[in-house]
């Protein structure tokens, strides 16, 4: 009999076991998801709209602009700059400006004691910014990678700025780079006027789980264009994507968030990183 009670709690024990695990798993990944659209909207529709250099005043109100891709300095090549990331810190760590008295922005712990030592002239790997360099900004990690973080070392970002069409694009001039234009580019700013599809139909940001690098170091680690040829775009070890089952979010330019499947028309996703797309770019579940 003491057996057989033994193996009745055991068998009840899995059951409930059976029924947990899936429901925590479940609370894990809606809770990630969660988590990355609410930095996706800190980084592009506070962050960027908010551009501003560390220890300059905000802009008032929301710029009519993106910022240039990487933080301007001619005398170094677009991978040895600071990163556009630089330009979203003073909203993160402060709010954004005249906001409602009630509101509770988010902010970046402690981010606030490493901005005073912000050097505008450096290099994003050069010693004057080596605590900027090391700080783990939560807003630009996906909550659904784990990853360990070494003190000391150069923090990673799952958050990539779109350059538009062809791994060269960003490297263009606006007016050189055509219907292949993107959200962002190494040099210079994208006004509103020239996103000609729509603000809430170009994507502006997006996830990626590949060739991860430092959120500070600009180049192809935080700005990438689309490589055509790498069908498909969306999914484990492709270009985008792979933080989430079934799918990616992409931060629009008019700051919406947007969950884009895997299974996304190859043309609907090309036209998605233009700032001149196409009608049916709208269709982002498109079988």
């Amino acid at each position: 009999m003491s057996r057989l009670r033994y193996v009745l709690l055991a068998v009840v024990v899995l059951f409930l076991a059976g029924m947990v695990v899936p429901f925590i798993t479940r609370g894990r990944v809606n809770s990630d998801r969660v988590g990355c659209q609410a930095h996706l909207r800190d980084l592009g529709l506070m962050g960027v709209r908010h551009a501003s250099t560390p220890g300059q005043p905000m802009p008032v109100r929301p710029r009519e602009e993106l910022p240039p891709g990487t933080f301007p300095n001619p005398t170094l090549a677009p991978d040895q700059r600071m990163s556009w990331y630089v330009y979203t810190l003073n909203v993160l760590d402060q709010g954004v400006p005249n906001a409602a008295p009630k509101a509770k922005p988010r902010r970046a712990g402690a981010l606030a004691d490493v901005l005073p030592r912000f050097d505008p002239t450096a290099s994003w790997d050069a010693e004057t910014v080596a605590d900027l360099r090391n700080y783990r900004l939560t807003t630009a990690i996906c909550p659904a990678q784990v990853r360990e973080f070494t003190p000391g070392s150069p923090v990673l970002s799952n958050y990539i700025a779109l350059g538009g069409l062809g791994l060269d694009t960003p490297k263009l001039a606006i007016d050189e780079t055509g219907p292949n234009a993107g959200a962002y580019r190494y040099d210079g700013p994208t006004p509103d006027a020239r996103i000609r599809d729509g603000l809430e139909h170009t994507a502006q940001i997006a996830e990626t789980n590949v060739e991860l690098g430092p959120w500070l170091r600009g180049g192809p680690t935080t700005l990438r264009g689309l490589d055509v040829a790498a069908e498909p775009y969306l999914g484990p070890g492709r270009p985008f994507g792979g933080c989430h089952p079934g799918g990616a979010y992409v931060a629009m330019a008019d700051g919406s968030v947007q969950f884009v499947k895997e299974t996304v028309h190859s043309p609907v996703f090309r036209a998605m990183f233009t700032i001149a797309g196409g009608p049916d770019e709208r269709n982002f579940d498109a079988p």
